[in-house]
């Protein structure tokens, strides 16, 4: 072999062996990839399957009852007379403010005996709008068409007519103390 066949062998091997570095360092890189999803995959369903139990194979769905409560205390000022009772109290007041003092004063008074029912209705309800007013209340309301209440207040029926008609939350509290 002269130098020049050398040569040309030494620089053919070379190619080769990059060639074979370059798919050696690809081959690495995948299979580095690969593992790396896997443990991805495998963790994410570890912790599916045992951790938060939010994965599950099969059949299994636990279906969850949520428990149905009706709230016969709640009505709507359009029940206004409509209730059952001959004498009861109607407490019309915003349900959703936390800070109002009204829910325990009225749990206070059902917890005496011979309480009267009350029954409360939310200000803060759509529904109620109709015949809540900021100003010029009827405190001596006949009918529905001439119902105007301002909340809070505390209303006492008896017989289908209003006998009572309080508002504001002192004079609520001082006749919840009685």
């Amino acid at each position: 072999m002269n130098r020049k066949q050398v040569l040309k062998e030494m620089k053919k091997n070379k190619r080769k062996q990059t060639t074979n570095e370059e798919e050696n360092y690809i081959n690495s890189f995948v299979f580095a990839l690969l593992s790396l999803i896997i443990v991805i995959v495998a963790g994410y369903l570890f912790i599916g399957v045992f951790v938060t139990k939010s994965i599950t194979f099969g059949n299994k769905k636990e279906e969850k009852k949520e428990e149905i409560n009706i709230d016969n205390d709640t009505i709507l000022l359009g029940q206004l007379f409509n209730q059952k009772d001959d004498s009861y109290y109607v407490l019309v007041y915003d349900a959703s403010d936390d800070k109002s003092i009204l829910t325990s004063w009225k749990g206070i008074y059902e917890g005496k005996e011979n309480a009267l029912k009350v029954y409360v209705v939310d200000s803060s309800n759509k529904l109620n709008s109709k015949f809540l007013v900021e100003k010029d209340s009827n405190k001596n309301p006949t009918s529905y068409d001439d119902l105007k209440v301002k909340a809070p207040s505390l209303i006492k029926v008896e017989n289908k007519s209003v006998t009572e008609y309080t508002e504001g939350e002192e004079e609520i509290k001082n006749i919840f103390k009685k």
